[in-house]
């Protein structure tokens, strides 16, 4: 252990994880769940004196159940299915964990059914115990659509085992920057397009039809990478959607700087340019030049994503500076 680099946490002082993300509290069956629908939510939390943990996952979905995936101590992340709640830990010594919803199959109807992950709870093995911690790194809201939060990136199933929000741009750009990453994607959406949840407008304020978004959490940064799916809207009815997007943005994070990420397929690349380039603290970031691997022509295999990954936070770092990010 003493070899092991551990990130900047805080001990929440809670016998339960701290939940980072779009997380929200739901009656489920009669008992407390935490539950999210957005790939790449993520809770942290101490073990020790234990050989493995479980956790208590109630299924509420209609397709394919979904992966979550296991950090511990910072290593590379394994990807496990909800029926196989069990991690093994290396020793019985003390452990971070970092548990991150992976993969949900698309078109769930996270909207209207608030379809996605549910957690119960996390117990460790007999004679273990967990503690809270919350990470202390700046945070990064991405804003954007199945791209963003990893469609088909290990596959060409947009199901929950092609999906991977831990193989999706947005999680290796915050990687490589060491941020904490706050995933708002949602397939075929867009400014315009609904998709598999809603607009991004909507998603701003709300976590499902008319469950309001949890404010505590201030992004350092937010990260746009939408228009993919609105390709087919004509220009007029883009500008509208991005004015009053970029503008509910602005009211409700007023001195959070904001970076608009080109679509990789250039959808409205120059309406988005041109519209906001001489903008007071919003940046955009061209990407036509980007070489990036893709499983179906759209969406990034892991490593077209990781690729992308690296070329946003170097972006990021030439906008911001080399100690912007750092703590």
């Amino acid at each position: 252990l003493s070899t092991v680099t551990y990130r900047d946490f805080l001990l929440t002082g809670e016998d339960e994880p701290f939940y980072m993300g779009r997380w929200f509290d739901k009656d489920i069956e009669g008992n407390p769940h935490k539950v999210t629908l957005t790939d790449g939510a993520h809770l942290y939390f101490l073990i020790e004196n234990a050989a493995s943990f479980d956790v208590t996952f109630t299924v509420i979905t209609t397709g394919e159940e979904p992966y979550f995936a296991y950090s511990i101590d910072g290593a590379e992340p394994v990807r496990q299915h909800i029926t196989e709640p069990t991690v093994t830990l290396p020793d019985t010594g003390r452990h971070t964990v970092r548990l991150i919803a992976d993969g949900m199959t698309e078109g769930e109807g996270k909207w209207d059914q608030e379809k996605g992950f549910a957690i119960r709870s996390v117990t460790p093995a007999e004679g273990g115990s967990i503690v809270g911690i919350k990470p202390t790194e700046k945070v990064v809201f991405f804003y954007g659509d199945s791209i963003t939060e990893g469609i088909r990136a290990l596959n060409m199933n947009a199901t929950s085992d092609g999906n991977s929000a831990t193989n999706a741009y947005s999680w290796q750009c915050a990687e490589t920057l060491g941020v904490t990453p706050y995933l708002v994607g949602y397939g075929a959406s867009g400014l315009i397009m609904t998709g598999s949840f809603s607009t991004m407008l909507n998603a701003i304020d709300y976590l499902s039809d008319g469950r309001p978004v949890d404010d505590s959490v201030t992004p350092d940064v937010i990260v746009i990478n939408h228009g993919t799916n609105d390709g087919g809207q004509s220009r007029k009815k883009f500008e509208e959607a991005l004015d009053s997007t970029i503008t509910r943005l602005q009211e409700k994070y007023p001195d959070t700087p904001i970076v608009y990420l080109i679509p990789f397929n250039q959808a409205h690349a120059r309406i988005i340019s041109e519209k906001l380039k001489d903008t007071a603290n919003i940046y955009v970031v061209e990407t036509k030049d980007w070489s990036i691997t893709y499983t179906d022509g759209v969406h990034p295999d892991a490593a077209g994503a990781k690729a992308a990954g690296e070329q946003l936070a170097a972006a990021l770092v030439e906008i911001f500076g080399e100690d912007y990010f750092k703590n």
